[in-house]
């Protein structure tokens, strides 16, 4: 996939990124660890303490729009360094215009739809290959998705002329369909880690904090397709905005969660893949598994609206989705979701 799009992950603390004529160099104690060619390159993530970047190498970046993202040992993203160049103040303009009226709610009723649906097929998907072999799962899943069923019949049915109010009805029912899904999902891991329930920040357990740390990453991919679309990523319509807190990319990312990190996760434990925890951290070996997986997903070619594109460019396709219908270019925004 390389001729497609590539990232450069730095793990390592105290590495040094240089450049030179067609390469990226990476460099430890002044000896060269690694080198990758700049030939599309799309992605830089820095997840090591003290690494220092070079000049030339954000000025290369900054050029051809390749974002350079640095995570905290959580998953949390802390910074970020992107072409100051891919803005569109008409766009900007239209979005916020769509937090006052219709426009907006049913936007925010798409993202929850999305992203409960999501958890519906995901769920759907491991029952498949789990009915005939674990009973109390199945029976577990016939209640709890029956559940959710009925809160995206409720969604359905939400309404409210105050945005605050509406805001305040979708996180219940977003809220009380997640408590099922992670029901479902404390059954199907049983037996194999122990997870008693979702958890964000501050988890200290091994499936909490591989997730936190998913979303970390996928709240990267998500900031690079938002500003690829010229959207603002502080103008929101599901989670109120906030200073200082990038709560559209909140509300985009919802739809992504379950098919770019849940599934990832929950196929890395169903494999047998080693994931551990050093002092209620997930160990070095086990971040670096993840995010290989997880940058795997996000290559993964999918049928999309009658195309086979990558994942982390449907996630692109979503942004420019977004942009297109706060400008009314389009009449609907339709949440992306993934089959089972």
């Amino acid at each position: 996939l390389e001729s497609e799009g590539h990232e450069l992950v730095v793990t390592t603390p105290g590495a040094f990124l240089g450049k030179t004529k067609s390469c990226i160099v990476v460099k430890h104690r002044g000896k060269k660890t690694n080198e990758v060619k700049t030939t599309n390159l799309n992605h830089i993530f820095v997840t090591g303490r003290g690494v220092t970047v070079s000049s030339n190498v954000i000025e290369f970046c900054s050029e051809r729009h390749i974002p350079i993202d640095y995570i905290r040992f959580d998953g949390k993203p802390y910074a970020r360094l992107y072409s100051f160049y891919d803005q569109n103040a008409r766009i900007q303009l239209a979005q916020l215009a769509a937090c006052g009226n219709e426009k907006g709610s049913a936007f925010a009723k798409s993202i929850v739809y999305g992203k409960i649906k999501n958890q519906l097929n995901l769920a759907k998907y491991y029952h498949k290959y789990r009915k005939e072999k674990d009973s109390t799962f199945s029976t577990l899943f016939r209640e709890k998705t029956s559940r959710i069923e009925l809160h995206l019949k409720e969604l359905g049915e939400t309404n409210d002329s105050d945005h605050d109010i509406l805001r305040g009805k979708l996180f219940s029912i977003e809220g009380r369909a997640a408590q099922n899904y992670w029901e479902i999902t404390k059954r199907l891991l049983a037996g194999m880690l122990v997870f008693e329930g979702r958890e964000g920040k501050g988890a200290t357990d091994v499936v909490n904090s591989m997730l936190n740390y998913g979303y970390g990453i996928l709240q990267a991919k998500v900031w690079d397709a938002v500003i690829r679309s010229s959207l603002s990523p502080f103008i929101s319509f599901l989670h109120k905005p906030q200073r200082n807190k990038p709560t559209f990319i909140f509300d985009l990312i919802e739809q992504f969660r379950v098919q770019a990190v849940d599934r990832v996760i929950f196929s890395m434990i169903n494999k047998g893949v080693e994931v551990t925890m050093e002092k209620e951290r997930l160990s070095n070996k086990t971040k670096t598994r993840l995010i290989g997986h997880i940058l795997e997903r996000m290559n993964t070619y999918e049928k999309y609206r009658g195309r086979r594109i990558r994942f982390v460019e449907i996630i692109r396709e979503q942004a420019r989705g977004a942009a297109l219908y706060f400008t009314g270019e389009t009449k609907k925004y339709l949440p992306y979701i993934g089959k089972w």
